[in-house]
């Protein structure tokens, strides 16, 4: 007999913790942390769902955000409900039972607070294909890389020489790299993605408050790459005990060609990995398999190892949804 449960204070912080670190599809992003986190941020709607035994056994807990963009209408056209990373579930015998009935609660409990939803998978869900199917879940063969972290000298061999000869160059021009979560390096990284955003990704990107707050937490850093007294680029990183996350990058690479930011603002987040003791890096995406995408050919320069673990996605309101796409093509040209 399972229970299905929707309200954060019925679930026992130890056991989703145990539950998190155990579990092989655990990550930063399912975690108590991360709920707080969202919790605290404008726009944004966190809940967990979780399923145990009549018992008290912990079996599965799903960490699910609603969130939309900007003012209205396009907040009303483009509410959505994220599972980063995807659901965590005991190693257990009838885990499919477990994860048919977590997502058919889910589906009644979400269907009328958003649009669509979506899995942003962080592992393998492969063998629960069919569950996600029979739930109304269709699969979208997202890829992404990850870097097994063995030794630093090893992982940058790998690199192609390009890339080498980049990271070199950029440090020998004299650029700085800097870990530190204060006000200049949290401010100076965030205006450069922001322009980024604005220029080339034609999406919103999220205040600086935000990332200020992000940066607070025990499991997030800001990366900051000073040239000449200016912040030309970096990142905003997650973490957890095994993975460090490459969740928000970028870099001035046109008026500071000689000095790569981009390219090392990826090998600094890689480098963090490795000075504090992570197994590995994540690249977090990179693009749909058999479409052109650029950022792909950029990752792939790392020597990391490709990976298929997909999104699930599922719509209940069609006609809000293919209104919402249109207004984001729309606004994507007005900007």
């Amino acid at each position: 007999m399972l229970e299905f449960n929707d309200n954060f204070e019925n679930v026992d912080i130890e056991k989703w913790l145990k539950l998190n670190n155990e579990s092989e599809n655990g990550c930063v992003f399912q975690s108590p942390e991360m709920y707080k986190f969202w919790l605290n941020q404008k726009g944004y709607k966190p809940f967990v769902f979780s399923v145990k035994s009549v018992q008290g056994e912990l079996l599965a807990i799903c960490l699910t955000v609603i969130q939309s963009n900007g003012s209205w209408p396009m907040s009303a056209l483009s509410k959505r409900a994220i599972i980063y990373g995807g659901p965590i579930f005991q190693s257990h015998n009838n885990r499919k039972e477990i994860i048919t009935f977590l997502f058919k609660n889910i589906n009644k409990k979400i269907s009328k607070k958003v649009i669509f939803a979506e899995t942003r998978n962080l592992s393998s869900y492969g063998e629960f294909d069919q569950i996600y199917k029979d739930n109304k879940w269709n699969y979208i063969p997202y890829q992404n890389f990850i870097l097994k972290l063995t030794t630093e000298e090893e992982k940058f061999k790998l690199f192609t020489s390009e890339k080498r000869r980049q990271i070199r160059r950029s440090i020998k021009e004299g650029v700085e790299i800097s870990y530190e979560n204060n006000k200049e390096n949290i401010e100076g990284v965030y205006n450069v993605i922001h322009r980024i955003y604005v220029e080339k990704v034609k999406k919103p990107l999220q205040s600086l408050h935000f990332f200020e707050s992000l940066c607070e937490q025990n499991f997030a850093n800001v990366v900051a790459l000073k040239f000449d007294n200016k912040i030309i680029g970096g990142a905003f990183l997650l973490y957890d005990e095994k993975t460090v996350y490459d969740w928000y990058r970028g870099g001035l690479d046109r008026e500071y060609k000689h000095q790569f930011p981009s390219t090392l603002a990826a090998w600094a987040v890689i480098k963090y990995g490795f000075e504090n003791n992570k197994e590995s890096f994540d690249f977090m995406g990179a693009g749909i398999k058999g479409e052109d995408y650029g950022v792909r050919k950029f990752k792939a320069q790392f020597g990391g190892e490709l990976v298929e673990y997909g999104r699930f996605t599922i719509i209940f309101k069609p006609l809000l949804y293919n209104l919402g796409i249109l207004g984001l093509k729309i606004l994507s040209k007005i900007k």
